[in-house]
């Protein structure tokens, strides 16, 4: 009987194993590179971890820095980035205003921080200080022992954006010294700036800084610049000026 079942080229069938081991050997060549380059990479991570740093700086900010870095329990490569350091450092430390992170190839770490200049105290609604910087942030509450020398912001919360301006607005005048000021309070519609000696300046609500300019001009004349004021330039056509600690109008 003659048989009608078709034979395979051997050729062909040779050809099409041929095709199959070379796909099984390219999948096995990307595993293996890719495990060599995962095995290469867990070894760098772990041979670049960091176990000693340079830090400048304000001292007592070294000394925190310092303790987090002794605090973690890995300083790999990839948790030691110092764009990671620099966020989770500013995170959590309100005193921190800037801080610079470099690596120092293989070990090492370079770090410069910069602290917050307080210029205030801002006082809230429950009578709570915090510092407040020359940014015009209150960046964290006063600690339990802390008693900085530094001027007693008294206003809401709102009002924070407008004292940082008319803070700035005081630091231009040159009457006045800053390191004078005592107190600054917002009424309903003024501002009360409290000096040392019994000077006190009253101003209005969006009229500060034309107030603040002409107040400037006249206190540096001669008829005034020799005593303390109390002055009241709540009105922009009449203005109340009386010696400090000292009643009388003038």
């Amino acid at each position: 009987m003659r048989n009608n079942q078709r034979r395979t080229d051997p050729a062909k069938l040779s050809a099409k194993r041929l095709l199959t081991l070379k796909r099984v050997g390219q999948f096995s060549t990307g595993i293996l590179v890719v495990a060599a380059i995962l095995g290469t990479g867990w070894w760098m991570n772990e041979r670049m971890s960091v176990t000693d740093w340079q830090i400048e700086g304000d001292a007592a900010l070294q000394q925190a820095i310092s303790d987090k870095l002794e605090a973690m329990p890995v300083k790999d490569f990839i948790s030691t980035r110092p764009d990671k350091l620099s966020a989770q450092w500013l995170e959590a430390m309100p005193d921190l205003a800037r801080v610079d992170v470099s690596r120092v190839l293989p070990n090492s770490l370079h770090i410069r921080v910069y602290a917050r200049v307080p210029v205030a105290l801002w006082q809230n609604e429950k009578s709570q200080l915090f510092l407040f910087d020359g940014d015009g942030n209150a960046y964290r509450q006063l600690n339990k022992g802390e008693s900085p020398d530094l001027p007693l912001l008294r206003v809401a919360e709102a009002q924070m954006a407008a004292t940082h301006r008319l803070l700035q607005l005081l630091q231009q005048q040159g009457v006045q010294e800053m390191n004078s000021l005592s107190e600054v309070r917002a009424g309903s519609s003024y501002w009360q700036v409290y000096f040392s000696k019994g000077v006190t300046w009253t101003l209005p609500f969006g009229a500060e800084s034309t107030a603040i300019k002409q107040l400037a001009n006249l206190l540096k004349q001669p008829r005034w610049s020799n005593r303390n004021w109390r002055v009241d330039a709540r009105s922009s056509d009449r203005w109340f000026i009386r010696p400090a600690k000292h009643g009388g109008v003038i």
